[in-house]
């Protein structure tokens, strides 16, 4: 009886597998993602198989989560500030309403309260990507591949960041709408120690940027984008992570929120760029740079 190729080769198949051996791969194939035991039979997942393992394990699509994270982490950031604050009460033996209000001109409180709100950001997007869908900290980019690329190209993209700031910066100026965002965050560092000025400057410069990049550009930018596109990605990661810098000013949000958002955008953009996130990171501590050294100037005043 003369057999086809294709007859004889499933045929082949079939006893092999019967004797618990494992076909070799074909090129352009998907194949088991673990070793079968002995007469096991392991069916291909469907044609989505490569979007459900860029979006790791469980239900839903990313991009429909990151809302709900970004709420989650708000509300995470009010916790940890107010165990802050109740540790502050105990240990400084504060009582009352006026007590409690001079925290907001105490430089100590001021640190250990700045960096709850990426806290709360960048944990959530840690709990989503790496516990519930169990993805690598490459899923964010977080990887040092071509990483003098990514840091030059970061680089260009921290400079860009600061013109677009300047730009807008005159622009509003003109327009009357000045944020206040400098006056809030001079107010109590006004007796601060060197110490204190050092300490708030690497949350400014390094902590604060690499937290923001994480959940941002990390996590919702790659989430919409993979569902919307990288276009969509960018301007919606841009919009979201403009909207928590308008609880830091009582005044000019407009003149605040579009150069934040217009810099989201230049992030968005350099991260797509080289797939990596230390390139958005280095882009976003050189914009926070010189706005750190101006907060040093106002302190001079």
């Amino acid at each position: 009886m003369n057999l086809s190729q294709d007859e004889q080769a499933q045929r082949n198949e079939a006893v092999l597998r019967a004797l618990g051996a494992q076909t070799p791969p074909v090129a352009g194939t998907i194949t088991p993602p673990y070793p079968l035991q002995p007469g096991e039979v392991w069916v291909p997942p469907t044609a989505n198989y490569a979007q459900r393992n860029e979006e790791g394990v469980g239900r839903g699509r990313l991009a429909a989560w990151v809302l709900v994270d970004g709420a989650l982490g708000f509300i995470l950031a009010l916790v940890l500030q107010f165990i802050a604050l109740f540790a502050f009460l105990q240990i400084r033996n504060i009582s009352g309403l006026d007590g409690i209000a001079a925290l907001q001109n105490d430089p100590v409180f001021t640190l250990v309260a700045a960096p709850t709100l990426g806290l709360g950001f960048a944990g959530l997007a840690a709990l989503r990507i790496r516990v519930l869908r169990k993805l690598p900290w490459g899923w964010f980019g977080l990887h040092s591949r071509r990483i003098w690329s990514a840091i030059g190209w970061g680089t260009l993209a921290g400079f860009a960041f600061l013109l677009v700031n300047a730009g807008f910066s005159l622009l509003f100026r003109v327009l009357g709408s000045q944020p206040d965002q400098a006056e809030q965050i001079v107010g109590p560092f006004r007796t601060a120690t060197p110490l204190q000025l050092g300490l708030l400057g690497l949350f400014i410069v390094v902590i604060g940027p690499f937290l923001e990049e994480v959940f941002f550009r990390g996590y919702a930018l790659r989430a919409f984008g993979q569902r919307f596109g990288a276009i969509w990605g960018v301007v919606l990661s841009a919009a979201l992570f403009s909207a928590p810098h308008a609880l830091s000013i009582t005044t000019g949000f407009i003149g605040l929120l579009v150069p934040i958002f217009a810099g989201g955008v230049i992030l968005g953009i350099v991260y797509q760029r080289t797939g990596n996130l230390w390139s958005a990171v280095v882009a976003h501590c050189i914009n926070n740079l010189l706005g750190f050294i101006g907060l040093l100037a106002a302190l001079q005043q």
